[in-house]
């Protein structure tokens, strides 16, 4: 009965979550391409792939989230970094706070049902025949990572019977959800500006605070909103480098 009920919801998602996709484009060692999905009428979830060119054994799962008036494409640089690590980055750009709508912040509470969505049709494409990713995702290993109200997202994924198979949670520059934290215990790591007048360093030790073991918070010295994340800034490589080495130790590839 669940093989039964995994395919029915790739053909689900075949036949309503996925519309035309764009050709892929090849970046050198990393491969690029959008999934149009759609979760209702009114909430298009346009998702950039991210994913290594060259496709051996299975690959964890990223879910990466922007934040207020963002953009997937902004963070390019550093989620195809993740890609040339080995890992298969999803990017929706949501539907009420992209940098091409009027942004409504009221929708952020909605964004993490979102991002579950997104998740489970990435997931459901290690089954679709013929596509690049069939046979090659590692369903059962997948992280989360956000910036600003993409950091709020992802830490609503973690909330009272989250799926088993989220095994890593990256808050950057984020506030608390709008959900309590519940379930299974999963790393957390919190990175902040000490400068943040956007989101208070103090916002994001609030949902430090709330949020189980095991976590770690690391405050970045004079930084703002994000800055850090740009590859022209002088702290970026460290940053980088440390999502990077906490994404490989709680959801390593094999």
């Amino acid at each position: 009965m669940r093989r039964i009920g995994a395919v029915l919801l790739v053909v689900a998602l075949l036949l309503d979550g996925f519309g035309p996709a764009r050709p892929a484009s090849a970046q050198g060692p990393v491969v690029s391409r959008v999934l149009q999905l759609t979760r209702g009428a009114d909430r298009p979830l346009p998702t950039t792939l991210w994913y290594p060119s060259a496709l051996t054994g299975r690959h964890p799962i990223i879910l990466f989230s922007h934040g207020l008036g963002g953009l997937p494409q902004q963070f390019a640089p550093l989620v195809a970094g993740w890609a040339e690590a080995g890992y298969v980055v999803a990017a929706p750009a949501y539907p009420h706070t992209n940098a091409r709508v009027r942004v409504d912040r009221r929708d952020i509470p909605r964004q993490p049902a979102d991002a579950a969505f997104v998740i489970e049709a990435v997931r459901a494409l290690d089954g679709v025949p013929g596509d690049a990713l069939a046979g090659h995702l590692d369903i059962g290993r997948v992280a989360a990572v956000g910036f600003s109200a993409g950091g709020t997202t992802t830490l609503g994924l973690f909330g009272p019977g989250h799926p088993s198979y989220l095994r890593a949670g990256v808050s950057i520059s984020g506030r608390r959800p709008s959900v309590e934290f519940g379930g299974s215990a999963v790393p957390l790591l919190f990175l902040h500006g000490d400068r943040d007048r956007v989101v208070p360093i103090r916002a994001g030790r609030q949902a430090y605070a709330l949020a189980p073991p095991p976590k770690q918070f690391v405050t970045i010295p004079g930084a703002r909103h994000g800055e850090f994340l740009r590859p022209g800034d002088g702290r970026y490589p460290r940053t980088a480098g440390r999502i990077l080495a906490f994404l490989a130790a709680n959801a390593p590839v094999a």
